[in-house]
């Protein structure tokens, strides 16, 4: 929960970098009912891998998603999980890595969150990346706020193995 509500004070806040379509008619408005947010969680000093799994994730989204980035639903923001400002945010979500992270956000609220691990993996496969991004996120642009809500409860219980 508390990851919840930092991530989402965090993109209110304008704490990120924003890219994609942002018009001063969206920003007067706030954010859409529901949207989906990328976040590529980053180091003060990036190696070309990093580099390059940042820009292959911001492309998946913007080139994807190019309507849903116009009304906000999808955006993609880059987070210095070093920097003093992020470090709860980091702490909260677990960052001890450059990672791609989704957050499925109704009116608002952060309702769940997943790491998208497999970007290191797949960084030498560049159709393959995008596919595993833009599936992410599609997977959350078709969630209710209701089945969200679920998925973050069970990510956050304790597993029964």
């Amino acid at each position: 929960m508390a990851a919840s509500m930092m991530l989402a004070a965090v993109l209110t806040a304008g704490g990120v970098m924003a890219t994609g379509a942002s018009t001063a008619v969206n920003e007067q408005e706030g954010p859409p009912a529901h949207q989906v947010v990328a976040i590529y969680f980053h180091r003060v000093e990036r190696c070309p891998t990093c580099k390059r799994i940042g820009a292959m994730a911001e492309k998946a989204v913007s080139n994807g998603f190019e309507k849903d980035a116009e009304t906000r639903a999808v955006e993609f923001h880059y987070v210095n999980f070093q920097g003093k400002k992020n470090a709860k945010l980091a702490r909260a979500c677990g960052i001890e890595l450059p990672t791609l992270v989704l957050a499925n956000v109704f009116e608002g609220e952060t309702v769940c969150w997943t790491s998208m691990p497999e970007v290191w993996r797949l960084v030498g496969k560049p159709d393959d990346f995008r596919a595993y991004v833009h599936d992410g996120v599609v997977r959350y642009l078709k969630q209710t706020k209701q089945d969200a809500a679920q998925e973050g409860e069970r990510r956050r219980s304790p597993r029964n193995d």
